[in-house]
């Protein structure tokens, strides 16, 4: 059954990956093996989770070295902890901050924050933070970089892009059509959110108890082929409260006719 499953795999020729996301359509008796193989995991399971337990020969869902519970299923793969403290326990427990907060390091760190503030390189907080050297860092950043904020260079951004495929983000080639599909109406997003900050929050709204939230869901925008920069714009973007947000789930809170016309509008 493995080597079946491999070669369906490795011979998946679908635009957007999904062999084993119909398995049950295509091999019916395979896919009642595959279920019988997976009987722990629970009713809700993807089969790409139950055809990675197979693949792998692991029959039990991984615990997490730290607290000892399960860990939970993540796109491709499962998470090597449970929490954000576990992660940090863990990375503890194998060294890999053993050099960050000695007696010497602190020291030096310290030396470093107080000739830094004292020359003006860095700033205690946002107040002290004037826009003339605002303006001398982004004069900086435009002659290093060629653009206004050095997250927006493509060597930084493909940088940044290699980092998170080595920590075990899925690489852009095996992202499904709907996975791209979100992760550019969230570059988008995101811009709009730096650019029409005043717009989209009038009340300056903290995210950290607040969600950013799509009026025309990004799901709908997906199943009608609305154009990413369209989702992501800045009109149908608003501020409501996390549990508002848990609440409409991938509701639509305009029609699509409101949506293109509120877009037209603005531009």
């Amino acid at each position: 059954m493995k080597n079946i499953l491999l070669t369906i795999i490795q011979t998946d020729a679908s635009a957007n990956k999904s062999a084993t996301r119909y398995l049950y359509k295509t091999h019916p008796d395979l896919w009642q093996q595959v279920l019988e193989k997976t009987s722990f995991l629970p009713d809700t399971a993807l089969a790409k989770q139950r055809i990675w337990h197979i693949v792998n020969d692991v029959y039990e869902i991984p615990l997490c070295p730290v607290e000892n519970i399960p860990v939970k299923w993540w796109e491709n793969r499962y998470l090597t902890t449970s929490s954000r403290t576990a992660k940090q326990n863990y990375k503890w427990s194998k060294g890999d901050y053993a050099n960050a907060h000695t007696e010497e390091a602190n020291k030096q760190r310290q030396e470093s924050n107080k000739k830094a503030v004292k020359n003006g390189r860095k700033y205690r907080n946002v107040e002290t933070y004037t826009e003339e050297q605002k303006e001398k860092q982004r004069q900086t950043w435009i002659k290093k970089y060629g653009v206004d904020n050095p997250r927006k260079a493509k060597e930084v951004k493909e940088k940044i892009y290699q980092q998170a495929v080595a920590r075990g983000c899925t690489p852009r080639e095996d992202r499904s059509l709907r996975r791209l599909y979100y992760d550019a109406v969230w570059k988008i997003t995101e811009e709009n959110w730096r650019d029409h900050f005043d717009s989209i929050n009038p009340e300056r709204l903290n995210r950290t108890y607040n969600a950013l939230d799509h009026i025309y869901s990004i799901q709908q925008g997906f199943r009608d082929c609305i154009p990413p920069y369209i989702i992501g714009h800045w009109t149908n973007l608003r501020v409501i409260s996390l549990s508002e947000n848990g609440i409409k789930g991938m509701r639509c809170d305009k029609s699509k006719e409101e949506l293109f016309e509120d877009f037209e509008l603005a531009i």
